[in-house]
């Protein structure tokens, strides 16, 4: 018995660390791998480092999916639910810029309905000539109304039910990657592009 070889342990197991391994350690540190520290707190534009945030990290997620490296019937929700987060953070970042613009008082928008937050931007949108009803625009409205139809309170793509126990998303059961992020890719490319007038106009710049 004595010579019988010990079990090998699965490569896979003798990589776990337990809790207890970390035991009376920070769980936010600055590491001496400085390449993998992030920074925060840098940026005097918070409003928009959270906004753009959001959508940098869920294209980073679609590659991630297709590559195979995170489930893609799993990481379908986190996926959705960054992407629209983001679009209302930029809705809510727009809407202060605009109303500033026209000489309305700030606003606090606390609620996640997008519809709302998108009818209220165009509106502004049109009072200051930037919105203009063209085939952009009208596109957009129609990829929002998509977006808010499918989760209108920022739920469906965070829990299975909803308070009630009615499954979200029941009618959908298929979504490609790909066309999802080319599509809302863009809507993001036109938002920005009127951000970026919304900041000339702030800047006082000639035309505006």
């Amino acid at each position: 018995m004595d010579d019988e070889p010990l079990p090998m342990l699965d490569p896979k197991l003798e990589n776990i660390h337990w809790p207890a391994d970390f035991s009376g350690q920070q769980l936010f540190i600055q590491g001496a791998d400085w390449q993998h520290n992030a920074m925060l707190n840098w940026s005097h534009f918070r409003a928009d480092l959270y906004a753009f945030a959001y959508k940098d990290s869920a294209d980073g997620l679609v590659e991630a999916m297709a590559n195979r490296q995170v489930p893609l019937d799993s990481g379908i929700y986190p996926l959705l639910f960054l992407y629209r987060h983001s679009l209302e953070l930029q809705f809510k970042l727009m809407l202060n810029t605009a109303r500033a613009l026209i000489g309305k008082e700030p606003k606090i928008y606390d609620k996640h309905p997008l519809m709302p937050l998108w009818s209220e931007l165009r509106h502004l949108l049109m009072e200051l000539g930037l919105e203009r009803s063209d085939a952009n625009a009208h596109a957009v409205h129609e990829f929002i109304r998509q977006l808010n139809d499918a989760d209108p309170d920022s739920m469906a793509f965070r829990y299975a039910t909803s308070k009630s126990g009615k499954d979200h998303l029941p009618n959908v059961t298929h979504i490609n990657i790909r066309h999802l992020r080319a599509v809302l890719n863009s809507v993001f490319v036109w938002l920005n592009g009127t951000y970026n007038w919304m900041g000339e106009m702030e800047q006082g710049h000639p035309g505006y």
